[in-house]
């Protein structure tokens, strides 16, 4: 696994698992139930759904850097890299898999 899939993976426990992300606001913030994403975060790099995996990753990473979540002393259980990793990351990944809308 890539050093993005990785840090990807962990951002992807980090909203399943963590304190991130409220479960009433999961999904209105995602687009995803909690339940859908731990099956994205199951099968993690693949999945056999492109569509719904591409809301998860984007959903998630996103969120994590812009939702007001203070949890910011929480990241490190999660998430190994520092927000400006996940951001780069972020970048990356977009630049890979954004919609052509």
């Amino acid at each position: 696994m890539t050093r993005d899939e990785t840090v990807i993976g962990e951002c992807l426990r980090a909203a399943v698992e963590g304190p991130f992300f409220p479960d009433g606001e999961l999904h209105t913030l995602l687009g995803l139930f909690r339940e859908e994403l731990a099956a994205v975060l199951e099968a993690w790099p693949t999945f056999h759904d492109v569509e719904t995996q591409r809301d998860a990753v984007n959903g998630t990473l996103n969120n994590l850097l812009n939702y007001p979540h203070a949890e910011w002393a929480s990241w490190p259980r999660y998430i190994s890299a520092a927000p400006e990793e996940v951001a780069a990351v972020y970048e990356r990944w977009w630049s890979a898999n954004a919609r052509a809308d």
